[in-house]
């Protein structure tokens, strides 16, 4: 309550100033921060792929099929091993280990050769 009364007390121009900012340092200041945040999300995206922030070029795609809209095979390289991988919209399952990898032109060929046998079925199911 002292300080209250004390405050009251006080003549309202007192209490109006508030304290001196330097305008242009603030500016500048501001500008500092705005472009260091800036500078920082242009990193994180350049480096979004770099083992820095836990990326691994040992993981790859080798061939991919799809089985319905959401539905596909994966053929994974992982270091030295093919890992055939089921993909759907709630899980990826593990189907197993190739005993012999796939080199990739021949999981396209492979991955071709079974996009035509399915779009074949597919036409003799609507006839």
């Amino acid at each position: 309550m002292r300080l209250l009364s004390i405050l009251l007390l006080l003549p309202a121009s007192v209490l109006a100033q508030g304290p001196d900012v330097r305008w242009d340092s603030w500016a500048l200041s501001s500008m500092l921060v705005i472009g260091l945040i800036l500078v920082l999300g242009w990193l994180l995206r350049r480096l979004r792929g770099a083992s820095l922030l836990g990326g691994s070029r040992q993981l790859n795609i080798v061939a991919s099929l799809a089985l319905g809209q959401r539905e596909r095979l994966l053929v994974v390289q992982v270091g030295e091993e093919q890992w055939l991988l089921g993909v759907t919209a709630q899980q990826i399952s593990g189907l197993g280990r190739l005993e012999q990898p796939l080199a990739p032109e021949q999981a396209t060929s492979l991955l071709s050769k079974q996009r035509a046998r399915r779009t074949e079925r597919g036409g003799h199911e609507s006839s």
